[in-house]
């Protein structure tokens, strides 16, 4: 009865402007709990490990680039004796690839390219002095510094052009070059540079000083007045 009395007072109530359905529930119970299947976080766990798993497989068959950077793959040494023939065989072909890069031919293929001058350092240096040096001697080899450097530098050395090939036995950590030896082959071609500046500009001290990265090929200095 206090039910239909409530339903009534609703209805004649200025302020409350609905009706109650037929038969509606004014007291509604709370809703009967979902029930979850005990499986649920398995299949979950089940499709997440199946994706990882797809995607590392795929990854270590197609590494993208830039992961080999961090986590190259196995390769095999170098040769240990560089006067076998597989060695020789080895420098040839470095050999061979350097001399058509992109960048050299384009070099020499230049307009003012008669206005460069072009040299292989170390390429005769003696015997006697490259077993003392670090990267005339210790690092030459296949696997290391296998090529004497390939200079093209402007006759009045304004500018000059570097080229060389380092091998994966100088790595720090396995693909990337080791940075110390970077710095070293900056430091002596600037050293190069500043010497053959030096020269040029006749000064006697530059002939006195000690032979470095480079240094060999330079042209000679200008005659005196």
């Amino acid at each position: 009865m206090t039910s239909n009395l409530f339903k009534r007072f609703l209805q004649l109530s200025p302020r409350f402007q609905f009706h109650a359905a037929p038969n509606a529930r004014l007291f509604a119970t709370a809703p009967s709990p979902t029930v979850r299947s005990p499986y649920r976080h398995l299949r979950t766990l089940a499709l997440g490990g199946s994706l990882a798993l797809t995607a590392y497989t795929l990854g270590a068959i197609y590494p993208h680039p830039y992961i080999t950077f961090i986590a190259p793959r196995p390769a095999p040494g170098p040769p240990r004796d560089p006067d076998s023939p597989e060695s020789i065989a080895y420098t040839t072909a470095l050999e061979q690839s350097l001399q058509t890069l992109p960048l050299l031919t384009s070099l020499r293929n230049q307009p003012d390219a008669h206005e460069w001058y072009e040299t292989r350092p170390y390429a005769n240096y003696p015997d006697q002095v490259r077993v003392n040096n670090l990267t005339a001697g210790a690092l030459r080899g296949p696997g290391k510094l296998a090529l004497p450097p390939l200079v093209r530098a402007r006759r009045d050395e304004s500018e000059a052009v570097v080229i060389l090939h380092v091998g994966r036995g100088l790595c720090g950590h396995d693909g990337i070059i080791h940075g110390g030896l970077l710095a070293t082959i900056l430091d002596e071609s600037l050293a190069r540079t500043t010497k053959a500046v030096q020269q040029m500009m006749g000064d006697p001290e530059a002939a006195k000083s000690t032979p470095v990265l480079l240094s060999e090929g330079m042209p000679p200095p200008p005659p005196k007045a």
